[in-house]
């Protein structure tokens, strides 16, 4: 079958590829049956190959490659002992070499997928297989460690969801447990994920005791987690050195994806010190407006319109136009376009550019400014480039018991409890422990495109807690719209790998970084940064103890002092873009 009906396409099943110690993996394979060496296309997935892009696989194959679509190590058809992360360079590797010696291929051998898919592209690369010629790492990452934990606190909705879903409910199914136990442990992911829909899941404590996925349970990354939450030697083996990539790449992602800081400085960094002069000049980039998921114009609350969407964008397109040119020698022109191309939302158009970050940015410093009761939008919390001179301090009670809760932003995983995305934070803005600062209704557009990073001096009654921020774009009807967001645990503000208590009531410097973005705020809009202690439960809530993560059962208040003067002059970083008048 196929679009040309005098050609035959041929699909090979559950195709042994034999790994270096001797595990099995297995894979499908879409080739045109009357084809003669081929380039190949290769994605290894831990979601079963039976429900990957199938889709793809047929047109690529229609376009003259060889896809390969193989399921993980420990996952559905393959053997093993699945553990995220730990074994896909070297099983990268030897599947780049497996497929590239197979009659039907010609040695070239390119490599596609998103988030973990994408992980596991970069995984290969860093192993610097010979036939592997080219990669499209979509809505992933090169460090795990920085997915896992932003600023120290655990990406909880990501990683619970994560590993129920794939751990939990795959360790199931293989296991050879009695089927009575396996009809218990069933009940209790039902209960689990329905627990999630409800917020329920993520509020039990202590966390390392959640069935399935607690200590001791049948599948133990969740449990690992916890247990090295400080940036130590667990996570060197699983993290994918930009310097050992040699490989072009093209990096796809979007603002509102969970993993869009990654996807922008992974191309940032793999381009400033990729491991050959090929990656050097050789990384692209796309970021859309897009969630975790499927390029679509409707992001949450907010349409960026068809502009936005994958019947304009074509990003199957994207991708044959890429490996053509590095697979196949097909000059047309790919590489003669500007290496980056980003959504600018707010007026929603796409733009080419020449780096990332932006060289003309102009970052720009809007100092946080109040009479001391910034708390709520309905406080007196102003934001403006004007630095502060003598101002009283913003003070708020951060009850874990009373999380501020998740709406919108990067989330991955869990959509049924709480969908991703652009949302209205007024709902949000209205909590007394939030505190407020907007400026005045923007007279000129104003582009914000980059990094963002917020300085926060801040205080608390407790020996640990956490900071949030949140920058929120205002219109004139005052619909807040969420634009990017950060955490950072007081515990972590100085080292990832070793943690250090604060004392209590003393005032500390925090950064907060919010990722990227690109964002236009238009003339009559309002600039807004939001700052809490709690994004629940997109991160885990800090119980304000200092316990060891996962095991703490007390939550206790603290109260929290943010300060905004001439020697603690609290403000946000904003990458501000020049535009013609």
């Amino acid at each position: 079958m196929g679009g040309n009906m005098s050609r035959t396409l041929i699909v090979e099943r559950d195709v042994e590829t034999p790994m270096r110690d001797g595990v099995i993996l297995r894979a499908d394979v879409y080739r045109l049956a009357d084809a003669g060496p081929l380039p190949v296309l290769l994605q290894r997935t831990p979601y079963g190959k039976n429900f990957s892009q199938n889709a793809f696989a047929l047109l690529a194959a229609e376009r003259g490659y060889a896809v390969v679509i193989q399921d993980t190590r420990g996952r559905w058809s393959s053997d093993g002992d699945g553990y995220p992360f730990i074994h896909e360079m070297a099983d990268g590797h030897d599947t780049v070499m497996w497929a590239a010696c197979q009659p039907w291929a010609n040695g070239a051998v390119g490599m596609f997928g998103g988030s973990y898919v994408g992980f596991t592209q970069l995984a290969a690369a860093v192993m610097q297989p010979p036939p592997l010629k080219a990669i499209v790492p979509a809505v992933t990452f090169c460090d795990p460690y920085r997915i896992m934990f932003a600023g120290g606190a655990l990406a909880l909705g990501a990683a619970v969801s994560w590993n129920l879903v794939a751990g939990a409910q795959m360790a199931i199914m293989r296991s050879p447990a009695p089927p009575e136990e396996k009809e218990r442990w069933t009940d209790q992911l039902v209960a689990l994920a329905d627990g999630m829909a409800r917020g329920e899941t993520f509020t039990r404590r202590p966390l390392d005791e959640l069935p399935l996925i607690g200590r001791g349970g049948i599948a133990p990354f969740f449990a690992d987690l916890l247990a090295h939450q400080a940036h130590d030697d667990y996570w060197q083996p699983i993290t994918c050195a930009h310097d050992r990539i040699t490989v072009p790449a093209l990096h796809i992602g979007g603002w509102y994806d969970i993993f869009a800081a990654s996807t922008v400085s992974d191309f940032a960094a793999i381009l400033r010190n990729g491991g050959s002069a090929t990656a050097r000049i050789s990384q692209r980039l796309l970021m859309g407006p897009w969630l975790h998921g499927p390029m679509e114009g409707l992001v949450g609350q907010v349409d960026f319109g068809l502009r936005a969407s994958s019947l304009l964008v074509l990003p199957d397109e994207i991708q044959l136009r890429w490996f053509d040119h590095w697979l196949r020698g097909i000059p047309n022109g790919m590489m003669d376009e500007p290496p980056v191309r980003i959504f600018v939302m707010g007026t929603n158009e796409w733009r080419d550019e020449q780096e990332w970050p932006l060289a003309r940015g102009q970052y720009t410093r809007y100092y946080l400014h109040s009479g001391g009761a910034a708390n709520s939008r309905r406080g007196d919390g102003g934001l403006n480039p004007q630095a502060p001179a003598e101002e009283s301090a913003d003070a708020f009670l951060y009850d874990p018991r009373h999380p501020t809760p998740t709406r919108g932003g990067g989330l991955c995983c869990w959509s049924a409890a709480i969908p991703g995305g652009a949302f209205d934070q007024r709902e949000i803005e209205d909590r007394f422990d939030v505190l407020v600062y907007t400026s005045p209704p923007l007279e000129h557009d104003l582009e914000v495109t980059g990094p963002l990073e917020v300085h926060l001096w801040a205080a608390s009654s407790a020996t640990d807690t956490d900071f949030t921020a949140k920058l929120v774009d205002v219109g004139p009807c005052g619909f807040a719209r969420n634009i990017q967001d950060g955490i950072i645990r007081a515990s972590y503000r100085a080292a990832t790998d070793q943690p250090q208590p604060i004392k209590p009531s003393e005032v500390y410097h925090y950064v907060i970084a919010l990722g990227a973005t690109s964002n236009v705020f238009q003339a009559g809009h309002r600039i807004r940064l939001e700052i809490s202690s709690s994004n629940f439960p997109r991160y885990n809530r800090n119980p304000n103890t200092g316990g060891p993560l996962g095991q703490e059962t007390v939550l206790r208040p603290a109260m929290q002092t943010v300060f905004h003067d001439a020697s603690r002059p609290s403000h946000i970083v904003l990458p501000i873009i020049p535009r013609a008048v």
